[in-house]
């Protein structure tokens, strides 16, 4: 198990760029995480609600949608 944490990202006005490249690929990582680990949740709510019985095509998208934000997000480490 490794001891080293992610560091924030901070903006470096010496490096305009890379900072706000990092700054969002930190985020899009972190709101693709917290996607991954909350969307069965809400899908499993609109079952029990019967919110998708005659959309299968909604209940496909959405778990296409998780394994999407599960990739994308397998780096986030959140503190």
């Amino acid at each position: 198990m490794s001891t080293a944490s992610e560091t924030p990202p901070t903006f470096d006005p010496s490096r305009p760029l890379s900072s706000v490249a990092r700054v969002v690929v930190v985020g899009v990582r972190a709101a693709a995480f917290w996607t991954a680990a909350l969307l069965p949740l809400a899908l499993l709510a609109a079952l029990f609600a019967g919110a998708t019985d005659p959309q299968p095509d909604v209940i496909g998208g959405a778990v296409g949608l998780n394994l999407l934000c599960a990739v994308i997000g397998h780096g986030h480490s959140p503190r």
